[in-house]
Parts: structure tokens; sequence; C-alpha cells
């Protein structure tokens, strides 16, 4: 009984050492599955009927972050409503990742649909699937950050005409502080008494 006891963990440890032998070498340094990280494309703002200013872009990866080259990547964008065409012959369009894994999506187009949409983006290495989706969205007109820079200017005007003034104003003799001057604000005085004291 003893004796029985004692081969069943080296029956296990074989076949164990069975299973790993059979697992493909390539698959061997995967864990996982695999990834798709976005370069370029998420919540993209696309103008009307214009090709978009960037292209969209992912690198394909395993479970540990390694770069797979040779992955299939397809780039779908929407049948209807807001979304647009990749500025090719076939829709959806299929690439495949480079040796860093990187795949990029040719040129896209938005169509004259104002609104929200996504752009799925399906990879596929030895077997295995993932999918992801990229929020994009047709505009008018690009929000910026111009606005940011105008109230930057506003405040920095503001503070030069500040200056000018505490310094007397321009270069006319009768209207500047003599140096070492220095100018006070003026006094309102409130009378708070109706009628006589």
């Amino acid at each position: 009984m003893n004796c029985r006891m004692q081969r069943w963990p080296m029956r296990v440890l074989s076949l164990l050492i069975c299973l790993l032998l059979a697992v493909p070498p390539a698959m061997a340094g995967q864990s996982g599955g695999i990834a798709i990280q976005v370069v370029e494309g998420n919540r993209a703002q696309n103008l009307l009927s214009e090709q978009a200013s960037k292209p969209i872009s992912v690198r394909i990866v395993d479970g540990a972050g390694r770069p797979l080259g040779n992955a299939n990547v397809l780039f779908v964008p929407p049948d209807f409503g807001p979304g647009g065409v990749f500025l090719t012959t076939a829709a959806p369009v299929a690439v495949e990742s480079n040796p860093e894994g990187f795949a990029v999506a040719p040129p896209f187009k938005a169509n004259a649909t104002e609104g929200t949409y996504e752009i799925q983006v399906i990879a596929s290495y030895m077997g295995q699937v993932t999918r992801l989706l990229l929020a994009q969205s047709n505009v008018t007109k690009r929000k910026s950050g111009n606005k940011k820079y105008f109230i930057i200017s506003a405040v920095a005007a503001g503070a030069a005409a500040a200056a000018f003034a505490a310094k007397g104003g321009g270069n006319d003799p009768q209207t500047r502080n003599p140096p070492g001057a220095t100018t006070a604000p003026p006094i309102v005085f409130l009378n708070s008494s109706v009628g006589a004291p």
C-alpha cells in the first residue's frame, strides 16, 4: 500500500510533463491572450466630410505586453448614421501588424452626419481574438484650447495696462508721476446722514 501511494505523485508529474511537451512552441510564450492598445484615434473629432487629421493606429500585444507581429487587424466603421469610410476599396479594412505590433488603418474620411459613433477594431493571432471599440465623433467645428489662450491673453493685457497706469501713463512729462512718487487709490467719502445735523 505504501508503494502505491509513492507512485501516485510520479504519475501526476509524468502526466504534467507530457502535457507541457504537447503545447506548440509558439503558444508556450503566450500568457493570457492578446490585447489591443490604442496609439491614435480614440475620442477623435473629425470634421464633417473631411479626411481625419491622423490615422487610427493600434498596437497588438500578448498578455505579457510583448508586441505581436503578423496579427490580423480589422477596422470596421459603422454602416449607417454618423461615421465615415476608409479611403480604400474595401470596407471593413484588414491590415497586418508589423514586427513591433503596430497596425495603422488607411486614411479615414468622415461622412456628412454629425454625431458620435464607434469604430470596431478586431485583432486575431494564432486562434485568439479580441475586440475594441474606438469612440469618435463627426463635428462641424473641432473643440480647441483657443478659449484658454484668449483668457490668458486678456489677463496679460490687463496686467500690462495696470503697470502702464501705475507708472503714470505715457511719456508726457505733465502727466507722468515724478520718480519715486507713488499713486494712491482714490478716496471716496460716503455721507450717511440725511437732513440737517
